[in-house]
């Protein structure tokens, strides 16, 4: 008797997801219907897929051999019928992350191209910072991260987006007096930033450091529109988008403060798995490409910041 694409797809997702119940949960099965499965499976080869002598599942020699086989089984069906039946082949919960930046400028126009391109699809997005994100996709938990400075790896593809530009910004009455300043100069002031595990605060602070920024006082916080507040306020020089807060800039509300060397722009990437069984998560890489607009806003107004009340140097 052949191997059956059921008994495939079981194997696949206890392999990659490392658990009964994890497959089980992903495709809505019960357990005992996933292991029945796997042991019909193992009966079809002759052979144990996994070693079960240790308390963690792990995959046996057949196991390791028999696995890439299965994902390229899985997306030849998927083929078929996205050949047959079009876009309405995709279906069910696709499960993606994105970073801060990304939720609150184009995310609502990337999921609106989701719906038209793939209306059986429901996108389900995840916040966060980018290093999380990025492990969540390599425990199988996400399907597509869109975020910064990628893991580089052969089961990885890797779609490059738009980059973005970030300048200093604070109160038009705190910081520097010209608004033209060498790097050093930003050490005199509290440097307003994303909270530990943000990849665009590593990425930032790590180049200014590189290049003579000695920072003596971080101020951080986990919302962009907050540290906006903050330094609107007068309370530190934050380093922001400034296509984002263009408004905020132009109602005198920020200021850019412009350094030598200025900070290079940030690139953003879109990150599936190479060998997945659904080509869904590179067409939607694919669409990120397209919907990338770091300009946008998802609400409109959504981002405006308290100016500040009095101003200091």
């Amino acid at each position: 008797m052949p191997a059956s694409l059921k008994q495939l797809e079981a194997f696949y997702w206890t392999a990659m997801l490392g658990g009964f119940t994890e497959a089980s949960e992903r495709l809505n099965l019960a357990q005992s219907t996933i292991s029945k499965r796997i042991s019909e499976l193992e009966a079809v080869l002759n052979a144990q897929l996994f070693d079960r002598s240790t308390h963690a599942l792990r995959l046996s020699p057949a196991g390791e051999a028999s696995l890439p086989i299965a994902a390229d089984m899985l997306a030849l069906e998927q083929r078929l019928r996205e050949a047959i039946g079009g876009p309405a082949t995709f279906f069910g919960r696709f499960r993606f992350g994105v970073t801060e930046l990304v939720a609150l400028s184009w995310l609502p126009k990337l999921i609106l191209a989701m719906k038209r391109d793939y209306p059986n699809v429901i996108p389900v997005p995840e916040v966060n910072a980018s290093a999380y994100l990025f492990g969540k996709l390599a425990t199988n938990d996400l399907d597509l991260v869109i975020g910064l400075d990628p893991p580089h790896s052969p089961d990885l593809i890797t779609l490059p987006l738009e980059a973005t530009q970030l300048e200093w910004v604070s109160a038009p009455g705190f910081g520097p007096s010209s608004n033209r300043v060498p790097l050093r100069e930003l050490a005199k002031y509290p440097i307003l930033a994303r909270a530990q595990g943000s990849g665009l605060q590593r990425l930032v602070l790590d180049w200014a450091a590189a290049n003579g920024l000695q920072v003596n006082h971080v101020v951080q916080c986990n919302s962009l529109n907050v540290l906006a507040g903050l330094a609107a306020s007068g309370l530190g020089i934050a380093f922001l988008t400034a296509k984002f807060f263009t408004s905020e800039i132009k109602r005198g509300q920020l200021r850019v403060i412009k350094t030598e060397p200025s900070i290079p722009p940030i690139r953003y990437f879109a990150v599936c798995r190479a060998r997945a069984p659904s080509p869904l998560a590179s067409r939607v890489a694919e669409l990120a490409q397209a919907c990338c607009d770091f300009s946008a806003r998802s609400l409109p107004g959504d981002a405006t910041v308290t100016p500040p009340r009095r101003g200091h140097r």
